[in-house]
């Protein structure tokens, strides 16, 4: 990445990308050990959509820290980032509740755009809301999903952390920070 693009603000992806793991996921699991028979509510709620499931989720399972794995690397760069006056903003299709206490848990964020129950914020989607807060290329964007192909097309450099197999594919001629 350019000079010029160590100015701009670093939008990063929460689940596979700041952590290890997937916070839907693990609030899910909760639910689920509860009473398995649980699982009719999820079924009702994701008819509802992804978004309505995350934040019920999340209005029921309360958030626990010691369930994030951190991609410790990538977090150090962050800091460095932060410290040096970067803008750093959390990106997630996690529910909002849940990026908020990961955002206070490590205090580097400048803001947070996440899932809300009425919209999933992701691929295309997490794209436009970043276009149309920073501007196309006007970001670095973290990400390391295929979901995340669509957003590193809009932004104006590309950090991969740990990313899958397809995005790697989807990334091959573009050039990006990889951080394993």
């Amino acid at each position: 990445m350019s000079n010029n693009s160590d100015k701009k603000p670093i939008c990063v992806d929460l689940d596979g990308t700041l952590i290890k793991n997937d916070v839907t996921v693990s609030s899910l699991k909760v639910f689920l050990k509860q009473n398995i028979f649980r699982i009719f509510k999820v079924l009702l709620w994701l008819i509802r959509g992804r978004a309505y499931l995350k934040r019920r989720l999340a209005q029921e399972v309360e958030f626990d820290t010691s369930w994030l794995i951190y991609n410790e690397k990538f977090l150090d760069f962050l800091i460095s980032k932060q410290q040096a006056g970067i803008p750093i903003f959390l990106a997630t299709a996690s529910d909002e509740i849940y990026a908020k206490k990961v955002a206070e848990q490590l205090g580097i964020f400048d803001g947070i755009f996440a899932s809300n129950g009425e919209i999933n914020l992701r691929a295309k989607t997490k794209a436009d809301t970043l276009c149309i807060l920073f501007g196309e290329g006007g970001f670095i964007y973290a990400g390391n999903s295929k979901d995340d192909l669509a957003v590193w097309r809009k932004s104006g450099g590309c950090i991969l952390v740990s990313p899958s197999k397809a995005a790697l594919k989807g990334m091959s001629n573009k050039q990006y920070i990889l951080f394993e």
